[in-house]
């Protein structure tokens, strides 16, 4: 049996003392990544457990242009200890570029974090046989948040098909309101949004996650038929007139954290601005204030809608996935405590928490809000039944996932569905 987490720890610092290597106390960690606002608060308050056992004090800062900065520090060879991707893909990028610590070198068990995270996860921050990547957080993003009592008053029923939910997209429009909410700007990572979309229809289409690990892997080029298809559906959302809340004006200067707003306004009959938003399980970190307590009940989701009904269910998400610059004392000890069950126990509690742990064994009932237990068992089941598959954009070369597959999706969503041969193509081209 492991021993718990943070007796290892302080086991660990009685060592290094009787080694002549002192104490761990007062050494300082420092983390940087892409999460900020109440993510931010509740990612430091995992720590505050750890600091208080080992002495080592660890330091986040987050900021929404991440993906530029440590790119910046990367190459001025100014990094943080740990740096925490939202893109596996980047954390590749960095190991290829001799700028990460194997997780063997950080003295992590690899057998057991294998088991605790699944081997596909693992897999993804692993480059020719060597694991670099520690997975971290995850989230579901194969869900549509609606309100049951809005479709209830009009006679609305759940959509379970592609075929279902445009028709009733149609239904709404034609009794003259928008049936979705859809903003993608997100400063420097503006288009993300849509890249989910697409991949949420990759899942659901041609072979399904076969064809979805192909294009992950570019094995089949972004201008495949099939690629294209999916392109062509979400145009369909995007374009069709009145579906979208704002039009595409509103996709695309809208900020993705609110974007979900107007669904919770009426306007003087009494209607919401919006009836349905496809947005991953982290977003009720930025809901209002006063709409939070109502995620589950109030507001809640339903499953992205199948396509082609003869290929199996599968699960889209995201997460985050960190790397190391150093294998010093203190790091390898903050990379254990991060990889542990118990690392997200002081955030989950947290009622303004919309993050879910990636670890399997994480006690889904330490969670506040009763829909982060529902998503995080959801998540769960779907790693132990290789059915999860994580946002492609973030697995593909930053320069497309994180560049071009954004930028041509922004660029699609205002040109018109005319531009989805020229979008698909610019970023096949892209390709390194």
């Amino acid at each position: 049996m492991k021993k718990p987490l943070l007796v290892s720890f302080l086991l660990l610092t009685l060592i290094l003392g009787a080694c002549g290597g002192g104490s761990l106390e007062g050494e300082e960690v420092s983390i940087t990544g892409a999460l900020i606002g109440t993510d931010q608060d509740g990612f430091r308050a995992a720590f505050e457990p750890f600091m208080e056992e080992t002495g080592i004090v660890v330091t986040y800062q987050g900021s929404d242009n991440f993906e530029q900065e440590i790119q910046i520090q990367m190459e001025s060879g100014d990094t943080p200890d740990f740096a925490l991707w939202p893109q596996p893909g980047a954390v590749v990028d960095a190991a290829n570029r001799g700028m990460l610590t194997p997780l063997a070198d950080l003295d992590i068990d690899l057998e057991q974090y294998q088991n605790d995270f699944s081997a596909y996860l693992v897999g993804l921050g692993t480059v020719d046989g060597v694991i670099y990547g520690g997975a971290n957080a995850a989230n579901l993003k194969s869900i549509v948040w609606y309100q049951p009592a809005e479709f209830e008053a009009r006679g609305y029923s759940v959509p379970s098909t592609w075929d279902e939910m445009i028709a009733l997209a149609d239904q709404i429009v034609a009794d003259g309101m928008n049936p979705f909410c859809f903003g993608m700007y997100s400063n420097g990572a503006s288009g993300w949004l849509a890249t989910d979309w697409m991949e949420d229809i990759m899942l659901r289409t041609g072979n399904g996650v076969d064809s979805y690990d192909q294009w992950v892997n570019h094995e089949i080029p972004f201008n495949d038929p099939v690629v294209k298809n999916a392109a062509t559906l979400l145009s369909q959302i995007m374009h069709t007139e009145g579906y979208v809340v704002g039009g595409t004006d509103a996709i695309v200067s809208t900020y993705f954290g609110n974007a979900q707003d107007p669904m919770f306004s009426k306007d003087a009959n009494g209607n919401p601005g919006c009836f349905m938003h496809r947005q991953a399980s982290f977003i009720t970190g930025f809901w209002p204030e006063g709409e939070k307590a109502g995620a589950g009940t109030v507001t809640t989701v339903f499953p992205f809608p199948s396509i082609d009904a003869s290929l199996p269910a599968a699960a889209l998400g995201g997460g985050d996935m960190w790397g190391a610059f150093n294998d010093r004392d203190a790091t390898k000890a903050v990379a254990e405590y991060m990889l542990s069950a118990e690392f997200y126990n002081n955030v989950a509690t947290r009622p303004d928490n919309a993050r879910l742990s990636a670890h399997t064994g994480f006690d889904t009932s330490l969670y506040a809000a009763p829909i982060n237990k529902i998503l995080g068992d959801t998540i769960a089941a779907a790693l132990s039944a290789n059915s999860f598959r994580f946002d492609a954009s973030d697995l593909m070369p930053p320069e497309v996932g994180a560049g071009s597959f954004w930028k041509e999706m922004m660029n699609l969503a205002v040109e018109g569905p005319g531009y989805i041969d020229t979008a698909l193509d610019t970023i096949e081209n892209s390709w390194p």
